[in-house]
């Protein structure tokens, strides 16, 4: 590996440290229940280190969600556009990168983010990251094989039946251990339901 690859790779380790410093803060003392050197101190960084990753412990506290490698995984769009719609690789995408932890992890996010207006703007900002590297991934896949409005649509719209469940305004409940996968916990039996729905208007 290069000199500049394992720079990387640190850079990319140190962000994560300092993001799960501050999540697990979180879960344990309440947003309001730390500061910045308490992170600092619990990942083994200096005060100088973090604010080269991050301008505050929320921007931190957030990046915990896309640092859990929702964007490092470059392969979830390598299917053959002639066997799938992108409404089948979303769905693919989907099931195959929101596991129990991930899924536990966007709950704890939303849940903490919920009365935190400078959290919450950061989590939102983190699931706006996840949201386009999806349709990154389907529009490249596809092109102009589909309208160029059709893209953030169909993102909108699985999102949009996702998220209600993360924030519990829909009694969805989540997949505990060793559910990972059975196909008939309540968050499978959900997501059924949504693509079904989908498939009748994007298909």
């Amino acid at each position: 590996m290069t000199d500049s690859g394992l720079r990387d790779m640190k850079k990319i380790a140190t962000r994560q440290a300092l993001a799960e410093a501050a999540f697990n803060l979180a879960l344990e003392r309440g947003v309001d229940g730390f500061v910045v050197e308490d992170i600092v101190q619990t990942a083994g960084y200096s005060r100088r280190t973090f604010a080269n990753y991050f301008s505050c412990k929320e921007e931190a506290i957030a990046n915990a969600l896309t640092m859990n490698d929702y964007l490092e995984r470059g392969d979830q769009f390598s299917f053959s556009k002639e066997k799938y719609t992108p409404l089948d690789i979303i769905e693919l995408y989907i099931r195959g990168s929101f596991t129990i932890n991930k899924l536990r992890r966007l709950n704890q996010l939303v849940s903490l983010s919920r009365n935190h207006p400078a959290l919450k703007l950061y989590v939102t900002g983190a699931l706006m990251e996840v949201q386009d590297f999806a349709k990154r991934g389907i529009s490249e896949e596809f092109g102009s094989d589909y309208p160029e409005e059709y893209y953030p649509i169909l993102i909108g719209a699985v999102f949009g039946a996702i998220l209600p469940v993360l924030d519990e305004s829909i009694a969805v409940k989540l997949p505990e251990d060793g559910e990972q996968d059975e196909a008939d916990n309540e968050f499978n039996q959900y997501i059924d339901i949504v693509f079904a729905h989908l498939r009748k208007g994007f298909n």
